[in-house]
């Protein structure tokens, strides 16, 4: 899949300071690649859902599994939560997303990352992170290693979830470590719905107005 007018962005992004006082502190760690399980790639077509989308794939991917929302219902609880009036927008915030799945009792605490090093770690020993990013014209067309980068015109912003990563995989630039992302945009796009990154790469979209957030995940009770 490449024509983008097929797929949907749809997060939106306010500066609060306060996240800097909840961040990541992944701990390094001797291990150097990780993967989590996260069954199926989601589609949200060209709607502007994909904050709840990379949500029901935070909740349903290893090492907890939870049974999935509805993202329609999730995404209309998110704007109901987040930094701006009414609902008459297209879009939402990752901090809505979480704050509604904390109203859940799906998770406890949630931390903010603003740089590479603590989301790998994180990938390395507790689970999957959730991004929002900026999204670039060439993001929607991975190269033929199946590898994003962030060059061409910001077209908007997008959620997604990173599921792994690999400190020593060497990549098509030459440098080595990339992370695993899984998109909302079906099995046409990419390797199958999947994408890599490359730290670097990882590094700018967040500094580039990006956030990386967690949280201490709950099994609910069926």
């Amino acid at each position: 899949m490449t024509d983008n007018e097929l797929v949907g962005l749809g997060r939106l992004r306010t500066v609060d300071e306060r996240d800097r006082k909840y961040l990541l502190r992944a701990a390094p760690t001797a291990y150097t690649q990780r993967y989590w399980h996260s069954p199926g790639v989601m589609d949200q077509g060209a709607t502007s859902q994909c904050v709840a989308y990379s949500g029901v794939k935070y909740l349903t991917t290893a090492p907890v599994y939870n049974k999935p929302l509805d993202p329609p219902t999730l995404y209309n609880e998110c704007q109901r939560v987040d930094e701006w009036p009414g609902e008459d927008y297209d879009g939402t915030s990752v901090r809505a997303l979480f704050k509604v799945l904390k109203s859940r009792a799906l998770i406890k605490e949630y931390r903010w990352a603003f740089d590479c090093e603590p989301v790998v770690n994180h990938l390395l020993t507790v689970g999957p992170v959730v991004m929002g990013t900026v999204w670039t014209m060439e993001m929607f067309m991975p190269d033929r290693h199946y590898y994003i980068e962030p060059k061409g015109e910001v077209v908007g912003g997008h959620a997604w979830l990173l599921i792994g990563t690999n400190r020593n995989k060497r990549n098509p630039d030459g440098t080595r470590g990339a992370v695993r992302m899984i998109n909302s945009w079906g099995v046409g796009w990419a390797d199958k719905g999947r994408a890599w990154l490359t730290f670097k790469n990882l590094d700018w979209l967040i500094k580039a107005d990006g956030e990386a957030c967690v949280a201490t995940e709950v099994k609910a009770t069926l």
